[in-house]
């Protein structure tokens, strides 16, 4: 039951909320492939489906696995109260080392100020005008300003977290008093280190700055954060600015930031009658919108990740999905496109809402922004016509997938 003694209890927790309990891992198995790669085999889930520990994709994940692979959030806590717009998760009961997720509001101001105080164009080279910065992906300099720069040394994050913590107090003196603690704590990517100050990202330097990517909501304000390294062979490195679950005792009273999803679009230039675009990645979705203004886009931290959260975002909207142009070649990835068209048909049947999901096909680039960038031809097929381009494992797994919806059936 509700614990009473917690700080803030009734104000964060519905009445009927009780902690889940820790309840491990279990191998994914040719019928309950992995939600995020979508393989059959190596990567692990949890009982109760909330984490998934995927051996391939780094995209959307927490943190680093110890012993090699990727841990992403699959599920938020979905017994709040809907109004409040925050989610905290079973990591913030099992060891009292944890802290309940912000409210969003408080979450978004703090990432504003993080946004504001850390600029990509602190780094400039690295960032922004260097060959995988963000210029090479089709941004211009207005829109370099909605990211930030994660710096790569602590004593330099600690000053952040700092000066964020004090700015934060005097814009919400109210939520202060009520917090214990530092009010950056329950923002994801904060903790608290000796003598209770507030600190930001890993207890350790990092071989060099991270690109700040808000995922923002409907409305635009930051639900949470995603960090982008520059890796070894030109390859980048996807994780959260978060704290998982198995990392508290290192930073404690941190807390998750879960996988939501994000939304990208360029205000009174966006034009509703455009079909939403759905992709992977917020910096995929944003650098696709800074190319063509007048659409809306989607993004999911994963091709398995966040599907109900997709699908009540468009409910009643027509959807072109546009994941990377090899999905036809990945089974796996076939299944999750052919799942997420299925549940959005479901859903319509359901809500006696009309629904329309399309999907994009191109040659050449894999993302949907470099297909843009590169001026490359995008195809809008329907569901029938993507299904007959289709062949071997990858066709075979859609059918598979589609055998447990009777709408497709």
């Amino acid at each position: 039951m509700l614990n009473t003694r917690m700080p803030n209890a009734k104000r964060i927790f519905s009445p009927t909320y009780e902690p889940r309990v820790n309840v491990g891992f279990q191998r994914v198995t040719a019928r309950r492939p992995c939600p995020v790669c979508g393989h059959k085999k190596w990567c692990q889930i949890t009982r109760d489906g909330r984490l998934a520990h995927c051996m391939w994709e780094s995209r959307g994940a927490v943190k680093r696995a110890k012993d090699d692979g990727y841990i992403h959030v699959l599920v938020y806590d979905t017994t709040l109260e809907p109004a409040r717009n925050y989610y905290p998760t079973a990591l913030n009961n099992h060891h009292g080392l944890g802290s309940e997720l912000a409210p969003l509001e408080i979450r978004d101001s703090a990432y504003s100020k993080l946004l504001e105080l850390s600029p990509a164009w602190r780094y400039e080279r690295e960032l922004v005008t260097g060959e995988r910065g963000l210029f090479a992906r089709g941004f211009g300099a207005d829109d370099v300003s909605r990211f930030g720069a994660l710096p790569p040394r602590v004593a330099e994050r600690d000053a952040l977290a700092q000066v964020i913590n004090e700015l934060l107090s005097g814009e919400h003196p109210v939520y202060a008093t009520e917090t214990c603690g530092a009010v950056v704590l329950g923002v994801p990517g904060f903790w608290e280190g000796p003598g209770g100050r507030p600190r930001l990202g890993r207890p350790a330097d990092y071989k060099r700055p991270a690109l700040v990517i808000p995922y923002r909501d409907s409305r635009g304000m930051i639900q949470a954060c995603q960090l982008r390294f520059g890796g070894a062979r030109g390859k980048s490195i996807y994780t959260w600015l978060s704290t998982s679950e198995d990392n508290l005792e290192r930073e404690p009273r941190g807390t998750s930031s879960g996988s939501p999803i994000h939304f990208a679009l360029r205000g009174d230039k966006c034009l509703p009658d455009l079909p939403v675009i759905v992709t992977e990645g917020a910096l995929k979705a944003e650098a696709f919108v800074a190319l063509r203004p007048a659409c809306r886009a989607i993004a999911t931290a994963g091709v398995g990740v966040a599907h109900q959260a997709i699908i009540e975002a468009t409910r009643g909207e027509e959807v072109a999905v546009a994941f990377d142009s090899d999905h036809r070649q990945n089974a796996q990835v076939c299944r999750q496109l052919g799942k997420l068209i299925a549940e959005r048909e479901q859903d319509a049947r359901t809500s006696g809402r009309e629904t329309k999901t399309s999907v994009v096909v191109w040659d050449g680039a894999k993302g949907v922004d470099e297909a843009v960038l590169q001026n490359l031809s995008l195809h809008v097929v329907t569901i029938s016509e993507w299904r007959e381009t289709l062949r071997g494992e990858s066709l075979e797994e859609v059918k598979e997938v589609w055998k447990e919806f009777p709408v497709l059936r």
